[in-house]
């Protein structure tokens, strides 16, 4: 199984790996007009054991420390521009499902969903050049699961032949969440899961952040101005989450920072701060599981540079299950964790509980309905409100739940027969509370009925436009 994990890893971290490759060539040579990934040598480096298992990279160190002097000194003569208007990009989602099935033992030897990011129409008429990084990427994803898919198919075939017992279908998923879009930045959380059996299963998170007029990769140093400082940030609010004793050392934190900082596959860019995600093991005990921590624009000021915290008063952030998403629901400078989670039971795994979280006194909020899964959004109204969309599919019916939540509260307003746009494998991403397309169906149809733009409405739920 030791293999298994070897070659899943390869999938997971050839982001990582593309940080590393990009940023030896932006501190080489800053002005170069190359932006696109070279794939064949990211290939031919992901076979290599040690870097999968250590991630160790002999330029990181000095990058950062370089590439964080330098973003220091531009800090201090970068202004904003507070009359500029941020505006919100349509996403697409391509969907791809593939299983493979063995005739000869009557059994589904793999299951693939794989759903990679892309511009909308008008977002790609306006940035060309982001439109087609970004398609890089999502055709190198693509390739490389499908690859994996068949790979794995066979190395299953060969399991039942030689008398394996109590076969598992092997599973592979890998989603992306939309954490940011609009003319500033893109930012694009990848939600890696894999599955051989109980005991091997593994989940991975990277990001992908983009500079909208120009297609290029954004690097920490790029949107913080003190690398250090950062560190010291993320270790004051984990240490506020999980204790000090969570982790390995007192440097953990720290050295984490000096080996990856400039690595541009652990995080993301959001519309309130920045996003550093850990795997499992990685700064805590194995066991702890995945952590992730956010550092806030209000609260760190002085860590960003302005550019970056020009963001649009009203947005949508697509939520991971079962991964907290941090914002500040009352105003008050400090943030709740919002965490969702979906658990089934049954024979077919559509009995499912739906779990909602807020990290405050009596928030929690739990219901079951049966759904094959479900997807979930964060929406924050230009008027301050704060809504969950919670989009459930069972085969072909598909409901929206809404729920308005404070900092005390989760209040579940209501359901709709509704979801986002599907057509021709392309999948609408909801990230603007006033232009959300969906497909609309009927009470008991199990096909659209049609589809048309919505608008988040005065109690949360979409209304047409």
């Amino acid at each position: 199984m030791k293999k298994f994990q070897i070659i899943i890893l390869t999938l997971c971290l050839v982001a990582a790996m593309t940080g590393c490759n990009k940023n030896s060539e932006k501190k080489e040579k800053d002005s170069s007009s190359e932006s696109s990934h070279s794939y064949s040598e990211l290939e031919n480096k992901e076979t290599s054991s040690s870097v999968l298992e250590n991630k160790e990279t002999s330029s990181a160190e000095p990058t950062t420390q370089a590439t964080s002097q330098n973003t220091t000194e531009e800090s201090t003569t970068e202004t904003s521009n507070p009359q500029k208007e941020v505006k919100l990009l349509d996403i697409d989602k391509h969907v791809i499902h593939e299983s493979v099935s063995s005739i000869e033992y009557a059994e589904t030897l793999t299951e693939m969903n794989c759903l990679t990011a892309s511009l909308g129409k008008n977002a790609a008429k306006l940035y060309p050049d982001l439109a087609s990084a970004i398609n890089n990427i999502s055709d190198f994803y693509e390739v490389n699961i499908l690859e994996q898919n068949d790979m794995f198919a066979e190395t299953a075939e060969e399991a039942l032949s030689s008398g394996e017992e109590n076969f598992e279908t092997y599973i592979f998923n890998l989603d992306v969440h939309i954490r940011r879009a609009d003319s500033v930045a893109i930012s694009i959380l990848h939600d890696s899961y894999n599955y051989f059996g109980i005991d091997s299963e593994s989940r991975s998170f990277w990001g992908e952040n983009f500079n909208t007029e120009t297609g290029e990769t954004i690097y920490l140093p790029d949107v913080v101005t003190d690398i250090d400082k950062l560190a010291e940030a993320v270790e004051t609010e984990l240490y506020k989450s999980f204790g000090a004793d969570t982790f390995y050392s007192d440097t953990a934190i720290e050295n984490y920072f000096k080996d990856y900082g400039t690595d541009g596959s652990h995080w993301t860019l959001e519309y309130n701060g920045v996003t550093i995600y850990f795997d499992d093991g990685e700064i805590a005990g194995s066991g702890v599981g995945d952590i992730s921590v956010t550092i806030e624009f209000e609260k760190y000021p002085e860590l960003f540079k302005e550019k970056y915290k020009n963001t649009p008063d009203g947005y949508i952030v697509g939520l991971p299950m079962k991964s907290s998403f941090y914002t500040d629901l009352d105003g008050d400078g400090s943030s709740e964790a919002i965490t969702l989670s979906d658990s089934y039971e049954g024979e077919f795994g559509v009995d499912r509980t739906l779990s909602l979280h807020i990290s405050t006194p009596e928030t929690d909020y739990t219901e079951k309905f049966m759904a094959n899964g479900c997807e979930a959004y964060y929406i924050k109204t230009s008027d301050g409100k704060n809504y969950l969309y919670v989009l459930m599919e069972l085969e072909a019916q598909h409901e929206l739940y809404t729920f308005q939540i404070t900092d005390t509260s989760i209040n579940k307003v209501g359901k709709q027969p509704i979801s986002p746009h599907y057509s021709n494998q392309t999948l609408s991403v909801l990230t603007d509370p006033d232009n959300m397309h969906f497909d609309v169906f009927g009470t008991i149809d199990i096909e659209p009925v049609g589809d048309d733009f919505f608008i988040v409405g005065d109690d949360g739920m979409p209304v047409m436009k």
